[in-house]
């Protein structure tokens, strides 16, 4: 079966052409999306920045290859023009579309999405406090799996669990959990569920991070089938 080329004009009439001269960087990492970009002519190098000012090349987009994507609100990587390079700027509200009509660009949206995924889990975990959110994350994982064994909606987390308790458990304050949840809301992993208090979004994801650092006091002591919340 052959999937139909992604037509630019089917998305967006008045779509902007940009022209990059060589070496003109058309976002750094950390810029607020405002676009999608898709490359009519010439290439871009998408690139990261190590905190060691060391480069790492992700990929080199070529003519019909579409650039900005991913799940986060600002650039994961940057992008610069290795020639004379000319792009066209898509609303990113055209994802959907886009990625419906386009094989290619679908599998390009979901390799961004991981890549995302992963430099974000790289920043926290290296970043000055990565084992609390880990531990929270295990946290959420074993509450989860908790649930299951019990019968109930393994993604749903009641809100009869009072924060505080939370906190006192995990030996944070409270609005060092609030942060950290909200970080683990950007990351797509949980979200705000009505009348519930919170839903786990994607369960793989926050098991992967949950993994990254090995903790045999979380592993023992997080509630189980056979165990109970402090407090409770």
């Amino acid at each position: 079966m052959l999937v139909p080329f992604f037509k630019v004009e089917d998305l967006e009439t008045d779509a902007t052409l940009r022209s990059l001269q060589r070496n003109e960087v058309l976002f750094e990492a950390g810029d607020l999306k405002s676009h999608l970009y898709r490359i009519e002519t010439g290439a871009l190098c998408v690139y990261v920045t190590h905190p060691d000012k060391t480069r790492e090349i992700i990929e080199f987009a070529l003519a019909g290859d579409v650039v900005g994507m991913g799940f986060l609100e600002r650039h994961a990587t940057a992008a610069r023009a290795v020639v004379d390079t000319k792009v066209r700027c898509l609303a990113l509200d055209e994802i959907d579309r886009l990625t419906a009509e386009d094989a290619r660009a679908k599998s390009r949206f979901d390799d961004a999405v991981e890549r995302e995924f992963a430099l974000r889990r790289d920043h926290i975990v290296n970043s000055g406090s990565p084992r609390q959110l880990v531990q929270l994350a295990a946290f959420l994982v074993a509450l989860a799996h908790q649930n299951e064994s019990e019968g109930r909606d393994p993604a749903l987390i009641d809100d009869s669990l009072e924060c505080a308790v939370v906190a006192g458990y995990l030996g944070i304050s409270v609005d060092r959990l609030a942060k950290m949840l909200l970080e683990l809301d950007e990351l797509g992993m949980i979200e705000a569920a009505p009348d519930h208090g919170m839903r786990i979004t994607d369960m793989k994801r926050l098991e992967a991070l949950s993994d990254e650092i090995a903790d045999p006091l979380l592993q023992s002591d997080l509630p189980d089938a056979e165990r109970q919340l402090p407090g409770s």
